[in-house]
């Protein structure tokens, strides 16, 4: 007979009380940014029809490949390109359980929210001229069938992003710099210990163009080889940019693009050329250099490039925060122009003793194409998403997490025939805007109790016995000061005296909200 063994789904993760602390802390300090600079937040659901999603994953051609999809149990209409409801020959509405999928990011929802809205315009006859301005924010979990889970990988994840959309400014594209650099420095990163990467698609694809492939399935499969340069190296990209190699960790052997010798030859000169990084004009000049910068979507691409860096320098991003790296492309397909991404700069110890990088934990660029493929119209957008658990990945292991987050003030329990003076105690303190949790365990012992206090990281306990009860007064632990003074206090009286003290009832709540405050 087949049993219930209780365990995890495999990619998937329980989050702790101190971790989800970590990733609020992260959340609500961006946010801060975020809205500084005008985005307001704006939710998209989990689950979306799969053919609103698109075939934008990397390494994956369509969305049915890396990400859970299942068919709808409930039965609805199909639909014609005109939005009309399909018919039989019988003129009964033609129903189907379409294909669902849970989201894989939060830019492709955003993408089918802006077309809806449009196709919503489109029906009242409302759409006139240039689209419409939209900038949001969110934040949420995100799925992906991972078929290969390496260390710190996960099948759940949270990402928190921003987008403009109907803007082809690409100002927005150096505002999203500045806001993942200011977002990152309000969350408790140092500026130096990371560095914002900025290229531009169009480049590449004119170096591509310069180079005579011109077929987009041939340019996104280069832009995805090209995007493994820093896990796999030069010579391996090469190899997989021709005939093929072999993965030196699984010797699976990886099938290659097939181009040409000498196309081959001018990516990886071009890469090479920009190996050490150089200053942001530097960079510019070498870029307008090379004999592709005839070529007009190549020469698009270097302007804009030139405008980022100008507006960067006038606010004072510098190099330290902000570098141009034309060896930089993004796996996602849906990229169209500038694109950036966020490499920590600090190592850490793993548990083998090896140094090592958490690497990328920040990207984003633009996505011109995103909403026109879902429905013909082209709306320019950009936006950029902060990885919530990879950053928290990234200080804890480097040992830059927030101060510990106050856990409540904690009633000790002693005697049932009291509890109605609990609950009349925590609801004074809570309605004085103190968080209050009772005991309820089963273990009454004070040891325990307390022990549950200071793995919840509890600021205080309110101590109400017989005893107490009969005088009207509570004896009060502080449970935050008593921990700092066990380093410096050795008698154990002495820490009685400055750590326990005893109020009446009738002041507790002025008393506690005093001492919390102190």
């Amino acid at each position: 007979m087949r049993g219930t063994v209780p365990q995890k789904v495999k990619g998937f993760r329980d989050i702790t009380s101190t971790q989800n602390a970590l990733r609020e802390h992260i959340i609500e300090k961006a946010s801060e940014i975020y809205r500084r600079y005008g985005f307001a937040r704006f939710d998209t659901p989990i689950l979306e029809y799969a053919e609103c999603l698109g075939k934008y994953l990397p390494d994956a051609d369509s969305v049915a490949q890396g990400v859970y999809s299942f068919k709808n149990p409930e039965q609805e209409p199909v639909f014609d390109t005109l939005g009309k409801e399909m018919r039989n020959p019988d003129n009964s509405v033609i129903m189907e359980n379409h294909y669902l999928a849970m989201r894989y990011d939060l830019t492709a929802p955003l993408a089918r929210v802006y077309a809806e809205g449009l196709w919503q315009q489109h029906l009242r006859g409302e759409i006139q001229g240039k689209t419409n301005l939209f900038r949001r924010f969110q934040y949420g979990p995100v799925f992906r069938f991972e078929a290969k889970l390496d260390p710190g990988r996960f099948r759940e994840f949270w990402q928190m992003d921003f987008d403009t959309v109907g803007s082809e400014d690409v100002s927005t594209d150096a505002e999203n710099c500045m806001i993942l650099s200011q977002a990152l420095e309000n969350i408790g990163l140092k500026r130096g210990t990371y560095l914002i990467k900025i290229n531009n698609r169009k480049i590449v694809n004119g170096l591509l163009f310069h180079a005579g492939i011109t077929d987009k399935d041939t340019e996104t499969a280069v832009m995805r080889i090209i995007d493994k340069l820093d896990k796999i190296g030069i010579d391996e990209v090469a190899k997989e940019l021709g005939k093929g190699r072999v993965d030196e960790v699984s010797k699976a052997q990886i099938p290659g693009l097939g181009l040409k010798d000498e196309n081959i030859a001018l990516i990886v000169n071009f890469i090479k050329d920009f190996e050490q990084h150089s200053a942001r004009k530097a960079t510019i000049e070498k870029l307008k250099s090379k004999p592709a910068f005839e070529n007009d979507i190549y020469k698009e691409g270097v302007q804009e490039l030139e405008k980022i860096d100008g507006i960067l320098e006038t606010l004072g991003f510098s190099e330290e925060v902000a570098i141009l790296d034309p060896s930089m492309v993004r796996g996602l397909g849906y990229y169209t122009g500038p694109i950036y991404e966020v490499e920590s700069l600090e190592y850490y110890t793993d548990e083998k003793g090896r140094k090592r990088k958490v690497g990328s934990i920040c990207g984003g660029g633009r996505y011109d194409g995103l909403v026109e493929n879902l429905l013909g119209v082209k709306v320019p957008a950009t936006g950029a998403s902060i990885g919530v658990d990879r950053l928290a990945e990234l200080l804890t292991l480097t040992n830059q997490m927030p101060k510990q987050i106050d856990g409540p003030v904690i009633i000790i329990v002693f005697d049932d025939a009291l509890m109605p003076l609990y609950q009349k105690t925590a609801m004074q303190l809570r309605l004085a805007g103190i968080n209050t949790e009772i005991y309820y365990g089963a273990k009454r012992g004070l040891k325990h109790q307390m022990s549950y206090a200071d793995k919840n990281n509890c600021t205080l306990a309110v101590i109400i016995g017989g005893d107490e009860a009969a005088k009207g007064v509570a004896t009060v632990k502080n449970l935050k000061l008593g921990k700092i003074l066990a380093e410096k206090i050795t008698d154990k009286n002495e820490w009685k005296s400055k750590v326990q003290t005893e109020i009446s009832l009738e002041n507790l709540a002025f008393e506690i909200k005093k001492m919390l405050s102190e």
